[in-house]
């Protein structure tokens, strides 16, 4: 996309935070809710290759709960458990035309998806870690939130509105990952320490990250391609999502080194009933028109998944 179009998109959106509610596989009510205008059977659901979520447990809980043998916009919406959390979603731009060190597949920007913090976590976050204006978990260079939102994980989307497509470029995340390290030295040692540029107890990063953090350990990647999906399919009205493979994505985008998590392209995208395809997203297509990028673009696979008319 060209910067215009994605400033376009956020423009249009309501500004502001965005709750989005996530509990443990709430993406299986999602994806049936999304499916569905009406309420079907559970074949139906097997028919429309959505039938691993049926055996999800939530799944079955909330369908145990309205007493139907149906699955409909009511269970999917109105079902929830005690245990949740709540992110903000917050849009922003990247790129800079340098499609290599953007790790974009073609030239131009992308849309970001940020998934932040909420302010139950932030001021216990404060409270331990008293980090004083430096975050030693967050990486500058990367698509984050800049406006005082800590950002727990974001997504990539290159989109095409007019033919209702759209690539998911990368999921990702920076503060698990620090966080956890520093964790591990912190476990070490005793007292006040030095930790990117800043002083903190060590005792209280442990208890941060083993306390805090633990609800988000396990449930970050699932709640990011949830959002995305959603995002993707309710508020912008795109019918088919294109997901990277592992390999292929990594060939196209020119990453050589620092290969991101191999589950974030495998499991994960299984799990939300991606499957794989030999087409490519049209906006890909119009852009590799010859010479390599071509050869590469038409040798790689992607996943997708897909909502027809009804």
């Amino acid at each position: 996309m060209d910067k215009l179009e994605v400033q376009e998109i956020i423009d249009c959106l309501p500004r502001g935070r965005t709750p989005f509610y996530y509990f443990k596989d709430r993406y299986a009510l999602m994806l049936m809710r999304l499916a569905f205008e009406k309420p079907v059977s559970k074949g139906a659901i097997r028919e429309a290759g959505l039938g691993r979520l049926l055996e999800k447990p939530v799944v079955k809980a909330a369908m145990g709960a309205c007493g139907s043998g149906n699955v409909s916009a009511e269970i999917c919406d109105f079902y929830w458990p005690d245990d949740y959390v709540c992110y903000l979603l917050k849009l922003g731009v990247w790129g800079s035309r340098d499609r290599w060190s953007d790790q974009t597949s073609r030239c131009g920007y992308n849309l970001v998806l940020q998934l932040n913090f909420s302010t139950e976590h932030t001021d216990r976050y404060y409270e331990l870690v008293d980090p004083d204006r430096k975050h030693p978990f967050e990486y500058s260079g990367h698509p984050i939130s800049r406006s005082g939102r800590r950002t727990l994980a974001w997504s990539r989307m290159d989109i095409d509105l007019g033919r209702g497509e759209a690539l998911i470029e990368e999921i990702q995340n920076d503060w698990l990952h620090r966080a956890q390290g520093a964790r591990r030295y912190a476990a070490r040692l005793s007292g006040d320490i030095p930790m990117w540029g800043i002083t903190v107890c060590a005792e209280k990063v442990v208890e941060y990250v083993d306390t805090v953090l633990a609800p988000h350990l396990k449930l970050w990647d699932e709640a990011m391609l949830a959002a995305t999906i959603w995002f993707l399919r309710e508020e912008i009205g795109i019918r088919r999502i294109y997901y990277h493979t592992h390999e292929h994505g990594a060939q196209l985008k020119r990453i050589r080194w620092g290969l991101p998590p191999r589950s974030l392209y495998t499991s994960l995208p299984r799990r939300f009933c991606f499957e794989t395809t030999e087409e490519a997203p049209e906006f890909l297509l119009r852009y590799a028109k010859r010479g390599k990028a071509r050869r590469l673009l038409n040798a790689a696979r992607f996943q997708s998944i897909e909502w027809p008319k009804q």
